[in-house]
């Protein structure tokens, strides 16, 4: 390793290096990794195809109230006769749209807060990590059910609550590697040269950080997509006729017991894509994680 690299740090000294044999092998030996990018990958061709791919207007009233699957249509219609394959796969880009935009809020949001926190410390620090744990030691439902009332029910409403929730996990991440890396040489040689604050951020310590928030943000797409069709459910989220898996559950609670099939459907659907994500954010960790690295 020459000077030059050294003194850019582990990171930059590593982007010229041939790509590492431990990642293919790594890969391999992950297959949840690629079952979740398998499964999040075909809900969003759905997601992004869904006009094509859906037979029916989702809020067209079309067909009998209650027609179980197979009788004229795939899925069945729900208790207004809207069809219910049509509303599955039009939910999907509802629980996608809001679950990448809430988390890309709640990404910018703390890995922005975490990162000034670590690398500035004192009273910044301090200000900003306690504000984080009174957000953090609220339950994540009951705090997105306290902004969405506050703000009023619909979709971007949601997309800020959920947002603002999760806003301390990344703050968290953020600035413990944050912290680990702000005293090393490296940094301080990038001082001693010139470097602005604002280089020292981006070029030496967002680096170093990218690997945890990565992991953090799949992982939180799943429990956002979950608070979302909560909200939904709870009629502050989605509002009709818009379709939502969450508003599909919350309407199928009075026919659970005669047509259990309106209320199965999206609940698998939410089922399947939390898995997705989950498994997908489990296999990125174990790839990206040098702790649990197999050689």
């Amino acid at each position: 390793m020459s000077d030059a690299d050294a003194s850019r740090g582990p990171v930059a000294a590593r982007r010229g290096a041939p790509r590492p044999a431990w990642r293919a092998r790594a890969l391999r030996r992950t297959p949840v990794a690629l079952v979740g990018a398998a499964t999040v990958a075909c809900i969003a061709c759905v997601a992004l195809a869904a006009p094509v791919l859906a037979p029916r207007d989702p809020v067209a009233q079309t067909a009998t109230p209650l027609l179980p699957p197979g009788h004229g249509s795939l899925a069945g219609t729900d208790e207004l006769g809207r069809d219910e394959l049509s509303r599955l796969i039009y939910g999907a880009r509802v629980s996608l749209y809001v679950g990448v935009l809430a988390v890309g809020i709640a990404l910018g949001l703390g890995a922005t807060s975490g990162i000034l926190a670590g690398f500035y410390g004192g009273w910044v620090d301090n200000v900003t990590m306690r504000t984080m744990d009174v957000l953090f030691s609220l339950p994540a439902l009951v705090l997105a059910i306290a902004i969405t009332s506050i703000l009023g029910p619909g979709v971007t409403n949601v997309m800020v609550a959920v947002g603002i929730v999760y806003a301390p996990t990344f703050a968290r991440i953020a600035r413990g590697p944050t912290l680990a890396v702000v005293g090393l040489p490296y940094i301080e040689a990038a001082r001693a040269l010139g470097a602005s604050n604002r280089t020292i951020v981006l070029r030496h310590i967002l680096p170093n950080v990218s690997a945890p928030l990565l992991v953090q943000t799949t992982v939180s797409l799943s429990t956002a997509i979950l608070t979302e069709a909560a909200l939904s459910f709870l009629g502050l989220g989605t509002q009709p006729p818009t379709a939502s898996w969450g508003l599909m559950l919350s309407a199928a609670r009075q026919y659970m017991l005669l047509d259990p099939w309106i209320a199965v459907l999206p609940g698998c659907a939410i089922a399947v894509t939390v898995l997705g994500f989950n498994l997908l954010g489990d296999g990125l960790r174990d790839l990206l994680d040098p702790r649990i690295r197999t050689l």
